[in-house]
């Protein structure tokens, strides 16, 4: 009995003994396969760690950052832009001019192929001078291609622009578009700006050391307001000084004109249109410093023929 007890022992121990060390290589192995499932699930986590670090980087909505602020600002990428743009180009349907484009009618006073020096013309709000430079588009009054170098004096023309003037004097703008109208401004302004230049060029003595230039055009009825202020504006150009309108009486008003010693830093021009029949106008001329500082031209006939002026001097005086 004890021998045989022994050996079912035995048996007993060994049959448990092949058990506990089957089910630890069960678990061995379900530990290996957990640890590959790990391995995938961890390799899973890590790109779905990689594409949350893309969204914190971009807007959270799984767009990245960069391409983000080279588009629109929108959470969209400049790739995803249906119209392939640039960062700040604006669509071809928007480009030149727009809706909140202005257009006012000015009337040409002086032209260069960089510039052009107007005055607002018609009933606009747009008083003054002003410098514009030349734009893209330039159009003749039946809607032909312009060229710069046919802009003249005198010319009214429409100029398009966004709205936007430099606050300066004259105020400062380029246009888009100008379209020459078949209007037309004083035609005696180029006289004057002619008369004026002769005047300045003559005893430049009178001119020495002023800063200023004062034009006194009240007795000028041929020209507007504007044409007037930009005449003298003009003319200031010719003496080398600044150039604004101004009477006797402002001058003395203002302290700039001593009734005894004259201008000591300006000199003044007055003319004086007597007569104009449209072809041919009369005017006399002066400048002045002082009571002993003047010169004169009296009894100036010009003639309008073939688009240009003449003009002839009947006497020249100095004092």
């Amino acid at each position: 009995m004890k021998k045989g007890y022994r050996r079912f022992g035995v048996v007993w121990i060994t049959v448990f003994f092949l058990i506990c060390i089957s089910g630890c290589g069960q678990k061995t192995a379900a530990a290996g396969n957990l640890g590959n499932g790990a391995g995938m699930d961890s390799g899973a986590a890590s790109a779905g760690e990689s594409a949350a670090g893309s969204d914190r980087m971009g807007g959270g909505d799984g767009i990245s950052a960069g391409p983000d602020r080279m588009g629109s600002g929108d959470g969209t990428s400049a790739e995803d832009d249906s119209d392939g743009l640039k960062p700040g180009q604006a669509p071809a349907d928007t480009e030149g001019l727009s809706g909140d484009t202005r257009t006012e009618r000015f009337e040409i006073l002086d032209v260069d192929d960089k510039s052009m020096l107007v005055c607002g013309a018609g009933a606009n709000d747009m008083s003054g001078l002003f410098r514009v430079g030349h734009g893209p588009v330039l159009e003749n009054a039946d809607g032909k291609p312009a060229l710069i170098s046919e802009l003249k004096s005198g010319m009214i023309v429409e100029l398009s622009w966004e709205g936007y003037v430099l606050e300066s004097y004259p105020g400062q703008f380029g246009y888009q578009k100008l379209r020459i109208t078949e209007d037309m401004g004083s035609r005696e302004l180029e006289f004057y700006k002619q008369l004026i230049k002769n005047l300045a060029e003559v005893d430049p003595g009178l001119n020495d050391g002023i800063t200023q230039s004062y034009f006194d055009l009240t007795m000028v009825g041929s020209l507007s307001d504007a044409e007037k202020e930009g005449l003298a504006y003009m003319g200031g150009t010719s003496f080398g000084a600044w150039g604004e309108l101004a009477t006797e009486k402002d001058l003395v008003e203002s302290g700039a004109l001593d009734p005894q010693k004259g201008l000591e830093h300006g000199i003044l021009v007055t003319i004086e249109e007597t007569s104009n029949s449209g072809s041919q106008l009369t005017c006399s001329a002066r400048k002045y410093r002082s009571g002993t500082g003047a010169y004169y031209f009296s009894d100036v006939t010009a003639t309008y023929k073939d688009g240009a002026w003449t003009y002839k001097i009947g006497a020249e005086m100095i004092s």
